[in-house]
């Protein structure tokens, strides 16, 4: 008989963990990070006449290997290029160049488009960057599992660059775990958090206890 492996399990008590590590500033930002991006990404929209798709669409983008805080200086210059009409391809950002011409695609959608939100996703394609895009825009239980997130659920400190290639399997496993913390969150920390509050908050609770 053929083995059969066994799927990967939605543990949740690493997590639940690192929630209750949580210091009372933690809490608050985690909760607020998300909201912070998306006002980030509305300004953007006013600004420079796009749709907040476009905007969040090119934060999403240009995420991957990026500081946040450069992720957004990077993101406000390829929009404000694109705007006054320069060549967006010269501006320098701190993410791959194939990310770089993603968040180009994005800018050059019709904004009348109706499939625009399905094409900007298409566009994305990556698990990570797309539930990164849709936290952002307000799905709240969307789970952005990045390298961070996965140390967490493991119960492990694990450097970003040595983060494993994460099948769908396990992507849907960890965003399960998160889902159920999200929804025992009130007994866990006193707090009623969505998902993806549960993956800011224990985000920002590791890099601190790290260092970072």
């Amino acid at each position: 008989m053929a083995q059969q492996h066994k799927k990967p399990v939605a543990v949740t008590r690493y997590i639940k963990a690192m929630l209750l590590l949580a210091s009372e500033t933690d809490m608050h930002e985690g909760k607020e990070w998300y909201q912070r991006a998306y006002d980030l990404a509305v300004r953007l929209m006013h600004v420079y006449d796009l749709t907040l798709g476009q905007t969040i669409g090119v934060i999403a983008a240009l995420s991957p290997n990026n500081k946040w805080e450069r992720n957004c200086q990077d993101a406000e210059a390829l929009i404000k290029a694109h705007w006054l009409g320069s060549d967006p391809k010269l501006v320098k950002v701190c993410t791959f160049n194939k990310n770089k011409d993603k968040a180009i695609e994005i800018l050059n959608l019709d904004p009348d488009d109706e499939d625009l939100s399905e094409k900007i996703q298409s566009i994305l394609s990556g698990r990570k960057v797309v539930a990164f895009y849709r936290c952002i825009s307000g799905f709240k239980d969307t789970v952005c599992v990045d390298g961070h997130a996965y140390a967490i659920w493991l119960g492990e400190r694990i450097p970003t660059t040595k983060t494993p290639a994460i099948s769908k399997t396990l992507y849907d496993t960890i965003t399960r775990a998160y889902v159920n913390v999200a929804k025992d969150s009130h007994a866990v920390c006193g707090e009623c958090l969505t998902p993806a509050q549960v993956q800011a908050v224990t985000w920002v609770t590791y890099r601190r206890l790290l260092g970072y």
